[in-house]
């Protein structure tokens, strides 16, 4: 008899969570329309999601702000994007870039308009060593766009997004969910997202602003280019003390300086079409999520680590790195 009870429950729990997948699914599939009326400021439109992203809204016929780091990426959007894109030059690490930014773009909107949505996609991925080849100075460089330039952002544009009832969709990173080995400082910048994000969600819903969390997985964009990293891995190792060095060894640098970008690579994912998608249904979507997991190991591995306890999920990361080499002094 028991075990009937047992069976029912059960089969009531999977009926609950087959509705729930297919209710979930239908709210999703409505969008805001009357897209010629929404103005939306994205950062980091010289390459990548954000690049990509421009060009989607602009094919849909919202008016955008393209915020530029480079002449180059903004003469390239004034070529391929219609008139109702406006580049901009925006760097999110200077205050008075992203104060010049704001005065232009109130130029730009019309009488009493505010900002629809502010996608703030302007990161930086940094070295990838291991955490004792890191200064401090690494981490306020990869802090200042990833954390503090997107923290400034929001916070400076707020007011535009506010007079609208709109949104802030922040991207962040599966990596701000649990924080690999060889690149703490970029984790730590995508854990300061999360944190940021969730906050501002709670603080705004008495707005109706809704802000949003974007977390891809890995993706082969620029930011994983095979030449920077050992670029960035060898200048690591050359200021690093003699005792460090020899902890290591030479083997070990040669390791970090090209084989895990071969392995993120591998199961990095080429469809950037799966990143925009979500940032557009952040956007435009009638009932948005509050985060968005893009990306098959975001979504499969990372995440189910996650929730492993912390011994357990150490294993599996260890298994993963499998073709990992020892540092030298480990050996000993």
């Amino acid at each position: 008899m028991k075990m009937l009870f047992s069976c029912c429950y059960l089969e009531y729990f999977i009926l609950f969570v087959i509705l729930y997948k297919v209710l979930d699914w239908f709210v999703r599939i409505f969008w805001i329309g009357n897209y010629d009326t929404r103005y939306i400021l994205v950062t980091g439109c010289d390459i990548g999601f954000g690049n990509l992203l421009v060009k989607r809204l602009d094919g849909l016929g919202c008016h955008v702000f393209a915020g530029c780091l480079t002449e180059s990426g903004e003469s390239e959007l004034k070529k391929s994007c219609s008139n109702n894109v406006i580049t901009l030059s925006l760097d999110v690490t200077k205050q008075e870039s992203v104060r010049n930014a704001l005065e232009f773009v109130k130029g730009k909107l019309p009488p009493g308009k505010g900002l629809w949505g502010v996608m703030n996609n302007a990161g930086i991925f940094g070295p990838m060593v291991p955490p004792d080849w890191n200064t401090i100075d690494d981490y306020k460089a990869i802090a200042a766009v990833n954390i503090y330039g997107l923290v400034d952002v929001t916070l400076t544009f707020l007011p535009l997004v506010k007079r609208e009832r709109g949104r802030m969709v922040n991207t962040a990173s599966v990596l701000g969910r649990i924080s690999i080995p060889l690149n703490v400082p970029y984790c730590v910048s995508k854990y300061g997202v999360e944190a940021f994000t969730d906050g501002l969600r709670r603080a705004m819903r008495p707005f109706g602003i809704k802000a949003l969390m974007i977390e891809p997985g890995g993706h082969n964009t620029n930011l994983l280019s095979g030449e920077a990293i050992a670029r960035h891995a060898n200048n690591c190792w050359n200021r690093l003390t003699p005792e460090i060095k020899q902890a290591y060894g030479e083997k070990y640098l040669k390791y970090v300086a090209t084989t895990p970008i071969e392995g993120i690579k591998k199961i990095g994912s080429n469809r950037f079409d799966k990143v925009v998608d979500a940032y557009q249904h952040a956007l435009l979507g009638r009932f948005p999520r509050a985060r968005y997991v893009v990306g098959g190991d975001a979504k499969y591995v990372y995440l189910p680590i996650q929730w492993l306890p912390e011994w357990l999920g150490d294993w599996v990361m260890e298994k993963l790195g499998s073709d990992s080499v020892p540092p030298a002094g480990a050996l000993k």
